[in-house]
């Protein structure tokens, strides 16, 4: 084994209990975890140190740098994030514009610009912590 390298296994049995037992309470926590994601994805847009300055339509705007959320123009991506359910204890968070992807990846023009990655990687770095503070495991 090479030296630092270790492997882990998650112990899911607290989680699958839930569940089992009060899938009603499981659902309640995804659902809540989805609208938070929103407002976290959210709230990041415009958090970028200033990028490239250029005019559209007589209207300034301050592009984000690469590797940070987008800054708004006229704020249909922040606008178009939401979440809806995809069948039992499954919810989806997404975007409802087509240059969504663009930004999140990146372009042959444009490096990528990600917004939903950096929370859906906060948020499983915190989800056991978040099903303990609602008191569910």
């Amino acid at each position: 084994m090479a030296s630092g390298f270790r492997l882990t296994r998650k112990d899911t049995r607290k989680l699958q209990d839930l569940v089992r037992t009060s899938p009603e309470k499981a659902d309640a926590a995804l659902r809540k975890m989805a609208e938070e994601m929103v407002s976290d994805i959210k709230l990041s847009f415009n958090t970028s140190p200033p990028g490239r300055t250029y005019t559209r339509g007589g209207v300034t705007h301050v592009a984000s740098v690469e590797g940070y959320p987008p800054n708004v123009d006229i704020g249909t991506l922040r606008a178009s994030i939401g979440w809806s359910p995809d069948g039992r204890l499954r919810y989806l968070v997404h975007d409802g514009v087509e240059y969504g992807i663009h930004l999140e990846e990146g372009t042959e023009h444009m490096g990528p610009r990600p917004f939903m990655g950096p929370a859906f990687e906060a948020r499983r770095r915190t989800f056991a912590q978040f099903l303990r503070d609602e008191g569910l495991i």
